[in-house]
């Protein structure tokens, strides 16, 4: 592959916040062996069955990676908890909410732990934030997490849930309102209050 060539595929994946597919380099006329090459040099990585990122890409584009491999996939649990840093836990995959029933085919990378959600429990409190420049994700908001956790909290750990709440009450941006109208959406009202008490 000549250096044209390799900018001419670098740019597409620039233009595109750091992916691109096997179609999109077919597209402009290329062939999609020129990707092979890239693997090999470390260049980008495969997340799935057509889909690559470049190598260079960030934690956010990592948080990126997993949602344009999983369709409608919300960040949520642990991952969200330290993106609002209410958390010091540090969890060794990026956790991701999808609605109940959808089968999905997990990428290569990055390692995603995935969460089944229904109704109300997947739509409530989705919001979009720009996390850099032309990066966005879908995550849930800060009352949803906080709800998440308090609901699985015999999962995550009863400290880690202890920690979030503690850092929830004392952040500036709590909204105690938006959190306790969340509580009654999410069945969670009377065990949520019970920790917030104690807290506040």
């Amino acid at each position: 592959m000549n250096a044209t060539t390799r900018e001419k595929i670098l740019t597409i994946f620039r233009q595109q916040s750091g992916f691109a597919t096997s179609r999109d380099i077919t597209a402009v006329g290329l062939h999609h062996k020129y990707l092979k090459d890239l693997l090999e040099d470390g260049t980008i990585i495969k997340l799935k069955h057509g889909l690559y990122s470049l190598s260079e890409n960030d934690q956010y584009n990592s948080l990126k990676e997993a949602q344009v491999s999983i369709p409608d996939g919300i960040i949520c649990l642990g991952t969200a908890l330290a993106y609002y840093d209410l958390t010091t836990w540090i969890a060794s995959e990026i956790h991701i909410a999808i609605p109940r029933g959808r089968k999905i085919k997990l990428p290569e990378f990055p390692p995603i732990q995935l969460s089944s959600f229904s109704g109300v429990f997947y739509s409530l409190g989705i919001v979009s934030v720009e996390v850099e420049p032309g990066i966005n994700i879908q995550i849930y908001d800060r009352e949803k997490t906080i709800c998440d956790i308090v609901r699985f909290r015999n999962r995550i750990g009863f400290d880690i849930m202890k920690e979030a709440l503690q850092e929830y009450v004392y952040c500036k941006e709590r909204n105690l309102n938006k959190l306790v109208s969340y509580g009654k959406d999410l069945r969670i009202s009377s065990v949520l209050m019970k920790y917030l008490e104690i807290l506040i």
